[in-house]
C-alpha cells in the first residue's frame, strides 16, 4: 500500500521528522471523509467522491503517467484524446471505490436495494458443498464487494489484505474490511498463510492483477509481465480456482458474478506448464473484464516494465 496518500515523498525525504505528524493528519482526513460519506445517501456519496478524487488524482503528474502507460497496453489503438478520457474515468473510479468501501456495511444491510448475485452452476455446486475455494478477482469496477458472496452464501472467506504502513490508517481500513464478514489475513504470510486458511476449510479471496516482480513472465494484453502464479499453485493443491467480479450497474446497484472454476486445459501437461497455462487463462479473464470497463480498472502502479527495464529471471514454480 502507499506509504503516503497526500504528503509529497520529497518532503519526507528532506524532513524525516514530518512522517508521524503527516500520518496523523492523513488519517484524520480519511476519518473526516468517512464521517461525511455516512451522512449522505450512497449514490450521492459515490458521485461526490468520484468528482473530488477524480479531479485531485488527475492532477498528480506521476500517477497520470503511470495510468497512461498502463492504458497504452490496454487501448493501443485509441487516440491520445480517447485514452485521456478513459484515464479521467480511472481516477473518478478511485472515488467510487472509496465510497463503496466506506459504506460497505450499509450496502450489505440494504442488499435487496443494491446487490444481485449471479453464480455459475459449476461454482454453485462447489459452494453448496462448502469446499474451500480460491476466489480470484482483479481491481476492476467494484472489486471490493466480491467477498460479500461469503455473507450471501454463508461461506467463510479469509480476506487477504496488504497492511498499511501508517498505523492509524491500518486500524481505519481494518475496521471497514470487517464488513466482509470473514477473517482478515495480512498478505505478508504469502502462500503459506493462504494454505493454512484453505487447510482449515476457509476460502480465500484476493485480487491478482497487479505486477509481482518475483512472479513468472506471463502474457497480459499480449506482453509478458511478472505475474503471480499463486492462484494456479493453490489450484494444483486441489482447491477450486474461481474467478469473481463485481460490476457496477445503474441506480447504485451491483452484480457480483461468480464464474465457473478454472481447470487445466490439459491435465497431462507437466506441473509447471499447467500452472503457467492456468495463470495465463486467468489473465485472459482479467483482460476481458478490463476491456469491458477500462475506465474502472484501478491501475495506479506500473503493470508492465518500461522499455529500458530488463525483466528479471522468472523463478521456477
Amino acid at each position: 500500500m502507499a506509504k503516503f496518500f497526500l504528503t509529497p515523498k520529497g518532503l519526507i525525504a528532506r524532513f524525516p521528522w514530518v512522517q508521524t505528524p503527516a500520518w496523523m493528519v492523513e488519517a484524520g482526513v480519511f476519518y473526516l471523509m468517512l464521517g461525511f460519506a455516512r451522512l449522505l445517501p450512497f449514490s450521492v456519496a459515490s458521485g461526490l467522491f468520484a468528482r473530488a478524487l477524480g479531479w485531485l488524482g488527475y492532477r498528480n503528474a506521476q500517477k497520470r503517467r503511470t495510468v497512461g502507460r498502463n492504458l497504452s497496453h490496454v487501448l493501443p489503438e485509441a487516440s491520445d484524446t480517447a485514452r485521456d478520457a478513459v484515464m479521467r474515468d480511472v481516477f473518478r473510479s478511485t472515488g467510487r471505490a472509496a465510497a463503496e468501501l466506506f459504506l460497505l456495511e450499509r450496502l450489505w444491510q440494504n442488499r435487496t436495494q443494491h446487490l444481485e448475485f449471479f453464480v455459475h452452476p459449476e461454482a454453485e455446486e462447489i459452494i453448496a458443498r462448502k469446499e474451500a475455494i480460491v476466489f480470484a478477482t482483479a481491481h476492476v469496477s467494484a472489486w471490493q464487494l466480491c467477498n460479500l458472496i461469503g455473507r450471501e452464501r454463508e461461506l467463510t472467506i479469509s480476506v487477504i489484505y496488504t497492511p498499511e504502513p501508517n498505523p492509524w490508517l491500518h486500524g481505519f481500513f481494518l475496521s471497514l474490511r470487517r464488513a466482509f464478514g470473514g477473517p482478515l489475513v495480512p498478505s505478508a504470510g504469502g502462500a503459506r498463510e493462504l494454505l493454512h486458511e484453505l487447510a482449515a476449510g476457509r476460502s480465500v479471496g484476493a485480487a491478482f492483477d497487479t505486477r509481482v516482480d518475483q512472479g513468472e513472465m506471463v502474457p497480459f494484453f499480449g506482453t509478458p509481465t511478472p505475474t503471480s502464479t499463486l492462484p494456479a499453485l493453490l489450484a494444483q493443491r486441489g482447491y477450486p480456482l474461481v474467478p469473481i467480479r463485481a460490476v457496477r450497474l445503474p441506480n447504485a446497484r451491483f452484480r457480483i458474478e461468480v464464474l465457473a472454476p478454472l481447470a487445466p486445459a490439459d491435465p497431462d501437461l507437466p506441473r509447471k506448464e499447467r500452472i503457467l497455462d492456468m495463470t495465463h487463462r486467468l489473465n485472459l479473464i482479467f483482460e476481458d473484464w478490463i476491456r469491458d470497463y477500462p475506465g474502472e480498472w484501478i491501475c495506479m502502479k506500473r503493470r508492465w516494465f518500461k522499455t529500458r527495464d530488463s525483466a528479471p529471471k522468472a523463478p521456477d514454480a
